[in-house]
């Protein structure tokens, strides 16, 4: 066991004696989303389920409010307070041994879209428009996710994941190159190991990885950004990551162990220095496949490591405002021994020896202050790093050695300020700056390549007006985001709209548009760089059925202009189809190219209410690109349909009084288009003793469609106010279906070669709550 683990062992051993126990405890504060206040006398009740009594109590001067001697379960709490509409908050998670803290910022009206913040780890609030909720307890339920909230995404309309051993999203119809990742608020490098999992050259991508950095045990408040997002979210066009920590317990300390086939955990939270103010949380992890490799346990043909640390420390401030420290740190590696024997070559890989490291850092300050009794600000500073590191050598065939070094960081500050100026009005305004350097060097088949180098800063400024109307059934936002790119000289005004009108009581639609942009690829060089543009509008049907149920229908378009293609020959060339980091040194862009997706997406939901659930969805998209020649062509990411259908069931059995048992069953079952490549040509890869690829028809070459079953079973116990474990059972493509990743030319084979997705995945994972 490496020295690491040993003295995180240590650590949380001495913080044992530490630990006392409230019994099963919600409690939280009531305040005003826009002014921050504490809200005095809100009624809050909750229920485990539709058919039950209510448990009701009030917020009290400070704005607290208190449920003690719960039950373990899921719950759902409502709030009324005079002047507001009822809010509702869904799959609310209590557990034996562990206090559920749900702080809530209560809108005027919370119907309406970026009006209501819920600060939780387990909460469920209404989202704006185009948006996916990602929330801790269902990383934690929903089967196969690796306890990684980028892969819970998936289960959601619009997105597709590319390959099966990484992260990536593609959101309707954009390259996961297009994401963005913003940690507390300020935009971060991304935050993945193994950032080159799943990648056909084997090297780094530009926001995905084989995990998240962090475990989802600090995940609060997060969300992925699909559609057109308001003024306060630029630069990007495929999506925006917006992840939250949470903060620790200030009343009492609590710790966690985890352990699995994706890594080994221990969190530790509570207060620090004064009890009921400040707060720690930290996380380690390290893991489990390392751990079976240093025992000499043989996992597939390469030796996978990666361990990470994360926290977060809240400490009180003035008049009611906090200040919080945060960051990240993660180290990974993949290795490859070539075959020295020679019967056991299979393939041309077999000969080399490949490494790739990856190390990655984050800290960032933030500080939230009210502005009088009507308003807030919000400052967020973070500096964040990442290097990757890839070589391939070999004795035999020294002509093909390779090495890719990219180093990446980013300096980010950020500003949000909210005013509430009438009953009706409220504006909110910002700025987010960033300071990024790049750096990309190669060598391809020993011929070293021409080196990006880029130092840039970037500036968002924003600003966003809400009017509401005086029956509250409709909802106006409009603003502006602004581009400064000085680094090309370019500068854009970007406006944002949003309609809200509620039909009837359970019928509400929205209507937004606006424009974006993001800048292209960072692996080009500074001539070839530039801003890609799009126009994005949506519409959306929200009907709540039932209680507990839900049906959404949104049909969105998107428009991209200024798109990077060849420059001095008509190809069928686009930067919309790059995903992965690559040199063009035979390349010349222009950025006249155009892009369109378009597409309808329906899901039907029933929140975990009764011991039962169902998330089920089907998104139908048109993808296509135009390049340089000016035909049309289907995308890389033209997945055509994706449909999900997502399900479980959880039986309860109280032993004895104070004990909990539960048993759960979860399933997940994917069926997509697949994602599209360019046909190998294998006479030009003969030739050149590499793959080759036929762009002349674009990205004509489609595999058979993609399916996936993944299963989840789970034991649950609870053992009054003193623990609650988890032992769990997840089986990633339980089918064992033969889902096609892409096709290329084995110089040693001489053949076109299929690499295929992965095959069942068991993951045997237990988690205790103390």
């Amino acid at each position: 066991m490496s020295s690491s683990i040993k003295y995180a062992l240590l650590s949380f051993s001495l913080l044992l004696p530490l630990h006392w126990a409230v019994a099963q405890t919600l409690r939280g504060t009531v305040r005003d989303a826009v002014t921050g206040e504490a809200l005095i006398g809100a009624n809050v009740s909750l229920a485990a389920s539709a058919e039950s009594t209510p448990i009701t109590t009030q917020s009290n001067a400070a704005g607290e409010y208190l449920f003690q001697s719960l039950r373990p379960g899921y719950y759902t709490l409502t709030v009324t307070h005079g002047g507001y509409r009822p809010m509702t908050i869904r799959e609310i998670s209590v557990a034996g041994g562990k206090e559920t803290r749900l702080d809530i910022n209560y809108d005027q009206n919370m119907d309406l879209p970026q009006l209501t913040v819920v600060n939780a780890a387990a909460r469920r609030p209404l989202q704006p428009l185009g948006a996916i909720p990602l929330t801790r307890e269902q990383t934690l339920r929903f089967p196969a996710t690796f306890f990684d909230p980028a892969r819970l995404a998936m289960a959601y309309p619009g997105v597709m994941n590319n390959d099966d051993q990484a992260n990536g999203l593609s959101v309707r119809g954009n390259s996961p190159a297009f994401m963005r990742w913003r940690l507390e608020g300020v935009d971060v490098v991304n935050p993945n190991h193994l950032t080159n999992a799943g990648t056909i050259s084997d090297r780094p991508t530009a926001a995905a990885g084989g995990v998240l950095m962090f475990s989802a045990q600090l995940l609060d408040n997060s969300s992925l950004l699909t559609g057109s997002f308001p003024a306060g979210y630029g630069e990007a066009l495929g999506g925006i990551m917006d992840i939250n920590l949470r903060s620790g317990n200030t009343r009492q300390h609590e710790f966690t162990a985890q352990a699995g086939l994706i890594g080994f955990d221990i969190a530790a939270e509570g207060p620090l220095l004064q009890r009921g103010k400040n707060s720690y949380l930290f996380n380690y992890r390290y893991s489990t496949v390392g751990l079976l490799g240093q025992m000499g346990i043989p996992f597939g043909d390469e030796q996978i490591d990666f361990q990470d640390l994360s926290f977060k420390f809240n400490f009180q401030g003035k008049n009611g405002g906090e200040w919080s420290l945060f960051g990240l740190g993660g180290l990974s590696n993949n290795m490859f021994e070539h075959k020295s024997d020679s019967t056991a070559i299979k393939e041309f890989k077999d000969f080399f020896d490949v490494d790739y490291q990856s190390k990655t850092g984050v800290v960032g300050l933030s500080n939230w202050s009210p502005l009088g009794k009507k308003g807030w600000v919000k400052v967020a500073f973070a500096a964040s790093a990442q290097s990757n590191a890839r070589t391939s050598f070999s004795e035999q065939y020294a002509e093909y050695d390779s090495y890719d070094y990219v180093d990446e960081s980013k300096l980010s500050g950020s500003i949000t300020l909210s005013q509430r100026l009438h009953s009706q009005w409220r504006i909110m305004g910002g700025a987010m700056l960033t300071q990024q350097q790049y750096r990309y060097e190669a060598l391809l088949n020993t011929m070293p390549q021409v080196i990006p180098d880029h130092r840039y800063f970037i500036a968002q400024p924003w600003a966003n007006a809400t009017w509401n109307s005086r029956n509250e059934k409709t909802s106006v936002q409009f603003g502006a985001h602004s581009v400064a790119f000085p680094y090309k000289n370019r500068h854009t005004i970007e406006p944002r709209l949003t309609l809200t009108h509620q039909l009837a009581p359970n019928h509400r639609l929205a209507l937004s548009g606006g424009r974006y942009s993001s800048i292209a690829p960072l692996w080009l060089l500074k001539d070839d760089i530039d801003l890609i543009r799009a126009w994005h509008t949506g519409l959306k049907h929200t009907w709540s059925l039932v209680p507990n149920w839900v049906l959404k229908t949104e049909v969105f378009w998107q428009r991209q202009t200024d798109v990077g293609v060849d420059a001095n020959v008509p190809t069928s060339f686009s930067l919309l189809n790059e995903n992965e980091y690559r040199i063009f040194s035979q390349k010349e862009f222009a950025y006249r190219g155009a892009g369109e997706n378009r597409g309808l997406e329906l899901t039907a939901e029933r929140y975990f209410s009764g011991g039962w659930f169902v998330l089920a969805n089907a998104t139908f998209l048109k993808s296509a690109y135009q390049g340089s020649d000016g035909a049309w062509r289907t995308t890389r990411w033209h997945a055509r349909y994706i449909v999900n259908v997502t399900g479980g069931k959880e039986w309860h059995r109280d032993k004895r009084p104070g004990q909990v048992r539960a048993f759960g069953l979860n399933g997940r079952f994917t069926w997509t288009d697949g994602v599209r490549s360019l046909p190998v040509d294998a006479a030009a890869s003969a030739q050149a003793g590499y793959t080759v690829f036929d762009e002349s028809a674009g990205f004509a070459a489609n595999p058979r469609d993609y399916l996936r079953l993944d299963l989840r079973a789970y034991w649950k116990r609870s053992l009054g106010d003193r623990r609650n474990s988890t032992f769990a059972m997840d089986f990633q493509n339980a089918l064992m279906q033969e889902n096609v990743a892409y096709q290329y030319w084995d110089p040693y084979k001489q053949s076109v070669e299929t690499k295929y997705q992965l095959g069942l995945i068991p993951n045997l994972s237990w988690r205790l709550e103390f």
